[in-house]
């Protein structure tokens, strides 16, 4: 039987320096039916000659790069996916990387299983003096590691976004269906887009196989460490799921609503637009103060703490 094409998508801006160990990494995987897009998005350095050198010393592998003008990640992430050919779409940021047997423990997944997408670990990691050094980016927990479907695996996802855009591999087919990554959002585009893959699959597979991992790369100039442009970007993704849960078929979907409009109005908090925030907060408290104390209790201690940062322009 013959193996289904993956399309690699690595989206770069001014990246050129992390670059090359990046495309290394993918000519060290076992799963040898790939395609790699390298969509540079108007970087101003010198990508553009880094990876035509690449290329040109790997004529035999399936590498292709395209330059577009810059728009964001989401942006070049689906030019990449409507020149690529695979069934199955690999995110790969241009800093991170990929364990050598991903591709074949995920794909064999995706074949087998009925599920919306695939996803594995995810291991954090600097480099200190000239070698990887693991790091804990989020608490215990926060990342998922277990396959969820139906009403849990909405209930995690109003929370937060479960687990890293890399660390997945998904359908091409549904992430079309659902009209890829939305426009309009800032950033946590990924997290929106597996919410939206949610409610037309709501079944989303976790591979345990040690083999299978992404390692996500920490540095200064890592969105990561973006932190307002998260917050405005999590009100957009909140308000968006908002209006796709009201018209959404599905058993407790008044409860996932309540949840999410009550971390919305937290997030409002967070990037200074108090006054929406502590409005909806405060009028919970009135019609429910015994259950609302704590959702008040948050929303007071956020917005001291973005006051607090705002006078000391942090």
């Amino acid at each position: 039987m013959s193996k289904p094409l993956v399309s690699i998508i690595i989206p770069a801006y001014n990246y050129a320096h992390f670059i090359v160990e990046t495309l290394e990494n993918i000519l060290e995987q076992s799963y040898t039916n790939w395609e790699c897009i390298i969509v540079d998005d108007g970087s101003t350095d010198n990508t553009h000659q880094v990876v035509h050198n690449f290329i040109s010393q790997h004529p035999n592998d399936k590498f292709q790069y395209l330059k577009i003008a810059n728009g964001g990640i989401a942006v070049a992430r689906t030019a990449g996916i409507n020149k690529s050919k695979g069934k199955y779409i690999q995110f790969l940021d241009a800093d991170d990387l990929i364990s050598a047997e991903k591709l074949n423990v995920q794909v064999k997944h995706l074949e087998e299983r009925d599920v919306a997408l695939v996803f594995s670990a995810s291991r954090f990691f600097r480099m200190i003096d000239g070698k990887q050094v693991l790091q804990e980016r989020y608490p215990e927990g926060f990342l998922s590691h277990e396959s969820l479907s139906g009403y849990q695996l909405f209930q995690k996802l109003i929370e937060h976004n479960i687990f890293t855009v890399c660390s997945a591999l998904i359908r091409v087919d549904l992430f079309r269906e659902v009209g890829g990554f939305a426009k309009v959002i800032l950033n946590n585009e990924d997290w929106m887009l597996w919410f939206k893959m949610a409610l037309k699959k709501p079944v989303f597979g976790y591979d345990d196989d040690a083999l299978s991992y992404v390692l996500i790369r920490l540095h200064g100039s890592s969105v990561m460490t973006q932190h307002r442009i998260m917050f405005v970007s999590e009100v957009q993704v909140r308000e968006e799921m908002d209006r796709l849960l009201n018209v959404a078929d599905m058993k407790g979907k008044d409860i996932l609503i309540k949840r999410n409009k009550d971390l919305l109005a937290l997030h409002h908090i967070r990037s200074m637009n108090i006054a929406t925030g502590m409005s909806h907060i405060i009028a919970s408290f009135i019609k429910h103060p015994l259950t609302e104390y704590r959702l008040l209790y948050m929303g007071c201690f956020k917005f001291g703490v973005r006051i607090y940062k705002y006078l000391t322009h942090k």
